[in-house]
């Protein structure tokens, strides 16, 4: 039985009698995944000025939208035509990225990016009893002496918040080729009332944190980054994720996922290239891994979606400077170079 704070409360509703702010449309309307990344530091947003809302970054090159736009769901054809001749009136191509439920539109097309897993946490004692590794894996991290919770906001501006961040410190500076950027920037800590922090501790010293963030459109969460100390017990991340689980199921949530797996399921030859050429950059198939060890009941698909006759291998690139800071290919180097020295790190989050 897992003793922790409640769930962090919802927002109040949107207002009505006024356009949406960005913050309220989110909660309104974010149904991707992605949606509450709107709120990130650093993001930009462009609105149609009667409520609609479209965050994104800007490579220089382009501006890349967080998901769909956000607006009641008849809207999206025409506030992403709107984002579009926005951004070409700033000289900048557009795209919408990790985007899960476009409509149809003769305006645009889209390109695969990716799987997802999707599991209803009130299912998670069945898939448990199915998976004799997990519950393996949970027995083992228990038996050496770690222990989950559910951590609450305020306990952040001390001493947990502190280790939390010298985690993830120290979890960035192994990855190859430095931190990512964009959708897989890693950033615990805006907006903190509204996430669930899982932290797991062994004889009192963090080793593992889970962070989920909601989903509001769709009343669910996003396991969006699980990073383990180099010395966590195995199976720790397994016993974070149960604790989570078990805490959003008694909440009656009934969707989980832990995000896009990219490159992952069917794909146009082209990509399928790209992820073979790419597999000492970025670990697809061990992220692509772990996440099947929890057994989802469903992968979904996940897209980039930008305007017909826009340059699919263009498109990617804009997807790519966006992750990079601009420097796709100085990333590649960087850790093509570093995996030279040390063998590829398994992904487990961010």
């Amino acid at each position: 039985m897992i003793h922790a704070p409640d769930l962090p409360a919802p927002p109040p509703p949107p207002r009505v009698a006024a356009p949406f702010t960005l913050a309220e449309a989110v909660h309104c309307f974010g149904r991707d995944t992605v949606a509450f990344q709107a709120l990130a530091p650093g993001m930009r947003a462009w609105s149609d000025g009667a409520g609609a809302w479209v965050a994104f970054a800007d490579t220089g090159q382009a501006w890349l939208a967080v998901g769909s736009p956000l607006c009641a769901p008849e809207e999206t054809g025409r506030v992403a035509r709107a984002f579009v001749q926005a951004a070409r009136a700033a000289g900048r191509r557009a795209g919408f990225c990790a985007v899960e439920d476009f409509p149809r539109d003769a305006f645009f097309e889209r390109v695969p990016l990716g799987r997802q897993p999707v599991w209803d946490p009130l299912q998670w004692e069945r898939i448990l009893a199915g998976r004799r590794s997990l519950r393996e894996q949970i027995r083992r991290a228990r038996a050496k002496g770690v222990r989950a919770r559910v951590a609450s906001a305020h306990e952040l501006g001390g001493e947990l918040g502190a280790s939390i961040e010298a985690l993830a410190s120290k979890w960035l500076a192994g990855r190859r080729g430095g931190p990512l950027r964009f959708l897989l920037a890693v950033d615990l800590f805006y907006r903190p009332s509204e996430r669930l922090y899982v932290v797991a501790e062994r004889a009192d010293r963090l080793v593992a944190v889970l962070v989920a963030v909601p989903v509001p459109g769709r009343g669910g969460w996003f396991f969006e980054d699980i990073l383990r100390a180099d010395d966590a017990p195995n199976g720790t991340v397994e016993l974070l994720v149960d604790a989570a689980m078990r805490r959003l199921a008694g909440a009656s949530c009934g969707r989980v996922t832990m995000g896009l797996v990219p490159l992952a399921g069917p794909l146009p030859r082209w990509l399928q290239i790209l992820r073979r050429l790419g597999h000492n950059v970025y670990d697809f198939e061990g992220l692509r891994a772990f996440r099947a060890r929890f057994a989802p009941e469903v992968w979904e698909p996940v897209w980039f979606v930008h305007p017909r006759g826009t340059n699919e291998i263009v498109s990617l690139w804009d997807v790519a400077s966006a992750l990079t800071g601009g420097h796709p290919l100085r990333f590649a180097l960087r850790a093509w170079t570093e995996g030279k020295r040390r063998p590829l790190r398994r992904a487990s989050g961010g």
